[in-house]
């Protein structure tokens, strides 16, 4: 967790100041070592509310959004208390997936969050980036602009573990990847899944990270307020014979 309650405000980890969870209300302790990024840990035993540790790259993901929108506590319709990795100004959550997550825990968020996006880490294991490679090899390009592919979701274990996703998938295979089999980009990409799956197939896009974040990061519409119109009035005389 990156954010606590102390003294009243939201506060990032540091030694000798002491926090409370947003969600549970319980006492933190600061981690403020040299190896782990400086997060606040629940008490021993204490249950921890599904997360995962948080990596460097879980941080980098959320600092690439303001502060208020990092942690957000979440009221499902039953009343529980969840914590949003970022949810935008929109009302959009973004969860950060590195590590292994169940079917169950999935699903259940999806339900929670309603209109959300997830995105997965896809450098953590050594061959999710070849298997997905292989896939866009054996797939095909059903739009040119923007670029869409049609790929069999079988040839790759990621695609596999996530094929039951409601929701828009994010795959983030790194900084420096910006070639993928056949495709070869200006910049590093992230490639997303979209959820019209079917006939084993997986839809995939590409986009740049920085257009990810700026679509993330549009303000919400906002209706144009209209005048109201002329109030009608009975012309003087109007019904008289």
């Amino acid at each position: 967790m990156k954010y606590a309650m102390s003294n009243g405000e939201r506060r990032e980890a540091e030694r000798g100041i002491i926090g409370q969870c947003p969600i549970c209300e319980v006492p933190l302790t600061p981690k403020c070592g040299r190896i782990r990024v400086p997060h606040w840990s629940h008490p021993r035993g204490h249950f921890d509310h599904h997360w995962e540790p948080e990596t460097e790259w879980h941080r980098r993901w959320k600092n690439m959004f303001p502060k208020d929108w990092q942690e957000v506590l979440h009221r499902a319709e039953n009343g529980e208390r969840h914590l949003a990795d970022v949810k935008t100004a929109r009302g959009q959550v973004l969860e950060f997936q590195h590590s292994e997550i169940s079917e169950e825990e999935r699903s259940s968020r999806e339900a929670i969050y309603g209109e959300m996006y997830w995105v997965v880490d896809g450098s953590r294991l050594k061959n999710d980036r070849k298997s997905f490679v292989k896939a866009l090899h054996l797939g095909r390009r059903v739009q040119q602009n923007p670029l869409t592919c049609a790929v069999p979701t079988a040839s790759s274990m990621l695609l596999r573990k996530w094929e039951n996703s409601q929701k828009i998938v994010v795959f983030d295979f790194g900084e420096l990847e910006d070639s993928f089999g056949s495709f070869s980009f200006a910049a590093p990409v992230l490639w997303m899944s979209l959820p019209e799956r079917q006939n084993g197939e997986t839809v995939l896009r590409p986009i740049s990270r920085s257009g990810f974040v700026d679509i993330m990061s549009k303000p919400p519409v906002v209706e144009p307020v209209r005048a109201p119109g002329p109030i009608w009035r009975r012309p003087r005389g109007y019904g008289r014979l």
